[in-house]
Formats: C-alpha cells, structure tokens, sequence
C-alpha cells in the first residue's frame, strides 16, 4: 500500500513539470512580437520611431503633383511608421522650401537645388539645408527650335555674328526654361539690351500661347524644356516648317559644370520634321530633403525604393530609367543626405 502511494505521489508531483516543459517561457518567445518587426529586418536603428513628413510636389493636376502622391502612398503602404502630406510646389520654389525647411521632403530639379544651395538667381539668399536622395527621375530636355526659314543653322554663330533673332521662352522667374535662356546669354556675354540693338527681340509668355505666338509670326526661334516629344513643339510644327538645333559643345560644357546637367540627344525622328540627331542637355528631377530629417527615415524611404523598385519606376514612364546604381550622382554642389549616403554605400551603389 505504500509502494503505491509513493508511486501515486510521484506522478502527480511530476504532471506540472511535463506541462511547463511543452510550453515555451516568456524568455524564448515574447507573447507580442515588437511593433516595429519589419523595421527590424531593415538597416534603420532599432530607436527609430517613425517620422510624419510634410512633402512638396508641383502643381495639383500636374505630373509632378500626381508622381509624388504616389510615391508617398507607395512608402506609407509598406512603411505604416512613415505618414506623407503632400502640398503643390514648384520646380524652382521646392529646393527654397525645403531648404528653409517648411517641407522634409520633395521633388526637386539639381541644379536648381544647386542654385539655392549657393544663394545665386533666382534665389535672394543661401538656403544651405537643401541636401539631396536620389537623382535621375523624369528628364527635361533643352530644346531649340527654329523657324525653318531661319538663315541660322549654329547658335554660335547667332552671338558671334549679333545675328537679330525674336526668341521665345516661358515667363521670366517662374520657369527653368527662362533660367537657363538667361545662362544661356551669360556663357555669351550678351544682355538682352544686346539681343535687341542687333534687330532681335526676347519674348517671355507662356506655353499656351506659343502656337499662335509663332503662326503670326512674332517669333524665329523658341528655348524651352520639356519631356520628348514636347507637346508644344508638335502643335507649332502642324502648320510652321521647324528645325532643331543643337547646343554648342563649349555651351553645354560650360552648363554641365556649373549646373550639373546631362548630356542628352534628341534622336533623329523623335519629330517629323527632323531626321538629325541633336546635341543638347537634360535636367533630371530629383528627391530632395531638408538636411535636418533623421537619417533613418531617409535611409528607410531609400529601402522602400529599392525593395519595390518596378512598382516605383510604374508610378510614370519618365522613371523607366531610374537606376540606384547613379542615383547618387549629378547632385553638383548640394551635399547628399548622409542617411542616403549610408544607404548607397552599404548596399553597394557607391564606394
């Protein structure tokens, strides 16, 4: 009888301790996984906590409004710590605002960032916190247009002989393209006092009115930027004979190292009117940053990219040649964000 209740005592001392060997302690596995799990497997700090950006786009119904809120609903989507409110920008306005810190974040051109980041026209002052993530997005090409019955085939040509040419650009301080006409006559040495006193003119209006602008006549040769083929230019050729020209290799030299813009040529074709390839630049938008966001919350929005990249690039067709490998490039004088600088080094884009 006593074997039996040692026996019995036994097995009822030993039945909890079999219970506590098939259930794990709160030691091995927490009950509640962290709630920044995904975080976790990313290269950002494990105190990062999140950021609520305030973002700068262009226009409300235009491309860049419409690209950057989809971009921020990419990164809210797989990134529930990071929120986006997205405002209308401008191209020469957001490297200002972002720089004077009014917005974190933004599409921004380089060189116009370039441009605020040193305090030169059209900016009155230095905006030094303008820093930049990521290069090569949608580009704008400089493009020249002339009248065919033009007796000019060489913009150098123009300024070395004081030829009197009308020109047409976009309105004055609001555009890149009026900017860089404005470059365009400083590597010449020419005013447009100038331009006028050898029988041209400089004429400054916007897009919509240029088909009309040149039908009647008012103009020989037209300096805009835009994606190819730019629309305006295809209205214009449906009822004026156009060429092309290119940009001088001393021009567009002069233009790369002050301004961090790109080769480019316009393949023969792209227009009906010619079949010539043309020489000329572009400027390729960006994503810019106030230089005082945390590093994390740019380095992660970079992962973001990364991690879906086809997603990002069909957000719009200008972004088909997006690549991180040269995405850190092309920024000129404007430092890159060093949580965008970590990203490129550590995963292998820059060295």
């Amino acid at each position: 009888m006593k074997r039996i209740l040692a026996l019995t005592l036994a097995v009822v001392m030993l039945l909890p301790l079999v219970g506590c060997g098939n259930k794990p302690s709160n030691t091995d596995q927490p009950d509640n996984p962290p709630a920044n799990a995904e975080q976790q497997a990313t290269g950002v700090s494990d105190s990062w906590m999140g950021a609520d950006l305030n973002g700068v786009a262009g226009a409300v119904g235009g491309g860049w409004y419409s690209t950057f809120a989809a971009f921020t609903e990419l990164v809210m989507e797989k990134e529930p710590m990071i929120s986006f409110k997205v405002s209308p920008g401008s191209g020469i306005g957001n490297s200002a605002t972002i720089g004077e810190g009014t917005f974190d974040m933004g599409w921004v051109y380089p060189p116009m960032a370039q441009l605020a980041y040193e305090g030169q026209t059209p900016y009155a002052e230095k905006y030094e916190n303008i820093r930049m993530v990521a290069t090569g997005l949608s580009p704008q090409v400089i493009e020249v247009v002339a009248r065919a019955n033009v007796d000019v085939d060489s913009i150098d040509d123009i300024f070395a002989n004081h030829v009197g040419i009308r020109w047409l650009t976009p309105n004055k301080g609001s555009t890149t393209p009026a900017l860089f006409f404005d470059i365009m006559l400083q590597y010449y040495n020419t005013t447009e006092s100038d331009i006028k006193s050898w029988g041209g003119s400089t004429t400054y209006t916007p897009y919509s009115d240029w088909a009309q602008f040149v039908q009647d006549g008012h103009a020989d040769i037209m300096f805009n930027q835009g994606s190819m083929p730019f629309s305006t230019t295809q209205e214009i050729a449906a009822n004026t004979s156009l060429k092309l020209l290119s940009l001088p290799e001393g021009l567009r030299s002069y233009m790369i190292e002050k301004y961090a813009l790109q080769e480019y040529t316009i393949a023969g074709g792209t227009y009906d009117f010619e079949d010539q390839d043309i020489d000329t630049l572009q400027m390729c938008s960006g994503l810019g940053c106030n230089a005082e966001l945390d590093d994390d919350t740019v380095y992660r929005v970079l992962e973001i990219i990364e991690a879906n990249l086809d997603e990002f690039k069909s957000i719009s067709a200008s972004f088909a040649k997006f690549d991180l490998a040269t995405a850190w490039q092309n920024t000129g004088s404007v430092p890159l964000h060093p949580g965008a600088e970590r990203f490129y080094r550590e995963h292998g884009y820059m060295a």
